[in-house]
């Protein structure tokens, strides 16, 4: 058994994540103590106690210590398989960031998946459902990943209660690497403005706020706006999520009581532009969420992030302890970084 220690690197819930997720698909158990010791609310919190419920059911595995606000956990995976099945948080916990627990896994699994994740879609500290689809998941299927996700419902804190539908296909061979050194010169700037249980003024003042930012930097921007009624929203909220096509990138910023349409709008711009000066092809999320599907590609991937965070230390440390995987870094924390990571090959033959 792998022991992995909860409060390494950022602390909180990506060691978990990617520590379930790695050792689904290796069948490698593993022991995790001090699980997100370093965040207010120390133990597992209703998403990580999900995702770990899942990754039960994709291996057939067992666990100890699941349980809300459990320091400790044991999970023994078992032989992978496809699931069908709706997963509730239960709270506005990011219905996102279980699929980051549970992709890899369904990836590897014999038969497709169907999972219905009910929670937050919109939320404070994980990725919104757009800048998923669009970055993240645009990610996994340029590396040989089948996956899609449908948003059923737009889910805001407090109250949650949004809805993803995620379908995957097995993979068919190891996942690809990638070359990503540099960001093309000519960029297409897209975004979605949403607004849930609100005037839908809310989400039009956010979008133009958000194009003019743009443009004074002299970037051209399609911003789309999407309107929920207070009938299909548990909590009222609003959020922007802005995306480069030709990368890896994006920005996301919510809406909150008594900050103006406007103040949210050029704070998702502004942040696009901070991950634009330094010209790397993947923003500073996306370093450190290719990393655990990097680790198992077939041969050695490079990329340029624009900037090393905490997350992507914390799981290259995991990918070298569980996988054996050797790395290198250009750059360091806090500052844009080349990665080189030599992946182990993962066929999905071996793990069938």
């Amino acid at each position: 058994m792998i022991e992995i220690d909860g409060s390494m690197g950022e602390g909180g819930g990506q060691v978990l994540r990617t520590a379930l997720a790695l050792s689904s698909v290796t069948g490698k158990p593993v022991k995790l103590v001090n699980v997100r010791k370093k965040r207010a609310k120390p133990g597992l919190r209703p998403q990580h106690l999900l995702g770990l419920q899942l990754v039960e059911k994709i291996t057939g595995g067992k666990s100890e210590g699941a349980r809300l606000d459990s320091l400790t956990v044991e999970f023994y995976p078992g032989k992978l398989r496809g699931i069908t099945l709706t997963a509730n948080v239960g709270t506005a916990g990011a219905a996102t960031l279980v699929v980051q627990t549970i992709l890899l896994p369904l990836l590897f699994a014999p038969e497709p998946s169907r999972v219905k994740i009910i929670g937050g879609t919109d939320v404070e500290m994980a990725p919104t459902f757009d800048y998923m689809k669009n970055v993240f998941l645009r990610f996994v299927r340029d590396v040989g990943g089948e996956v899609n996700a449908t948003l059923l419902r737009r889910g805001f804190y407090p109250a949650g209660g949004g809805a993803i539908l995620l379908e995957v296909k097995p993979l068919a061979s190891p996942l690809r690497t990638v070359r990503l050194l540099e960001r093309p010169t000519d960029i297409t700037v897209r975004g979605n403005s949403v607004v849930g249980g609100l005037p839908k003024e809310i989400a039009d003042r956010q979008a133009r706020s958000a194009i003019r930012t743009l443009q004074k930097s002299g970037l051209e921007a399609e911003v789309s706006v999407e309107y929920r009624s207070r009938s299909e929203v548990l909590s009222p909220g609003t959020s922007i999520t802005l995306w480069v096509e030709e990368t890896y990138i994006g920005s996301s910023s919510l809406g909150a009581k008594g900050v103006p349409a406007e103040v949210v709008g050029k704070r998702a711009a502004n942040h696009l532009l901070r991950e634009l000066d330094s010209l790397a092809p993947l923003d500073r999320h996306m370093g450190d969420q290719v990393i655990p599907f990097l680790a198992l590609a077939d041969g050695t991937s490079e990329f340029y992030t624009s900037q090393l965070t905490l997350h992507a230390y914390t799981n290259l440390l995991l990918v070298e302890k569980i996988l054996g995987v050797e790395y290198e870094v250009e750059g360091g924390l806090g500052k844009p970084s080349i990665v080189r990571i030599r992946g182990i090959g993962l066929s999905p033959e071996e793990v069938r």
